[in-house]
């Protein structure tokens, strides 16, 4: 791929009308994050998500070769799948489980003047069930932090009991830390 495309598409969009399931439980305008909806099982279906400014040529210019590309859009594809896995590979020596990440699926669309390209997932194994449990916390106690807004949604049905570190916004069955928050090993 052309130069200006190799750091932008390392990129993952929610698009609100979109993604049904994830969407709906986000109420309010895309922007680059990471989306992590967990299920009973311990597995999330999980939207990694990257807005462009379509008022600045350049980033026009790359969203509008993400969604007319095919190609570029399976090599993203690949490229994300990579990442996620050699980070799951890695909380994989640390846990008694196998974190691994599904097929990646790429969608674009636009919302007023941003360009939303949005990489989705099924990252099996994630969370750790113990009984009514349900445990998050490899990869992100490994890492120090995320370069975007984690969003983690609970089970549906489900809420949230323990969160640490306190996140910028939580609901009963969601919390949100933005950018740069610190993780490390006291997140859960």
């Amino acid at each position: 791929p052309p130069p200006r495309l190799l750091g932008p598409f390392c990129i993952v969009v929610l698009a609100l009308g979109l993604f049904a399931g994830t969407a709906v439980a986000v109420d309010e305008p895309a922007g680059d994050r990471l989306v992590v909806e967990l299920d009973t099982d311990g597995d999330a279906e999980s939207v990694f998500v990257e807005t462009f400014d379509l008022t600045d040529d350049e980033q026009r210019a790359v969203f509008e070769d993400a969604r007319t590309d095919d190609e570029l859009r399976e090599a993203a594809a690949a490229q994300l799948r990579a990442s996620f896995q050699a980070v799951s590979d890695e909380a994989n020596r640390e846990i008694d489980r196998g974190i691994r990440v599904g097929e990646v699926t790429v969608e674009t669309a636009t919302e007023g003047d941003t360009g939303i390209v949005a990489y989705r997932f099924r990252w099996e194994n994630l969370a750790r069930v113990d009984g009514p449990r349900i445990a998050l916390s490899e990869p992100f106690s490994t890492f120090d932090s995320l370069d975007r807004e984690l969003l983690v949604l609970a089970p549906e049905g489900g809420e949230l009991t323990e969160v640490s570190p306190q996140p910028e916004r939580r609901g009963t069955d969601a919390a949100s830390w933005p950018g740069l928050t610190p993780f490390g090993e006291g997140f859960e």
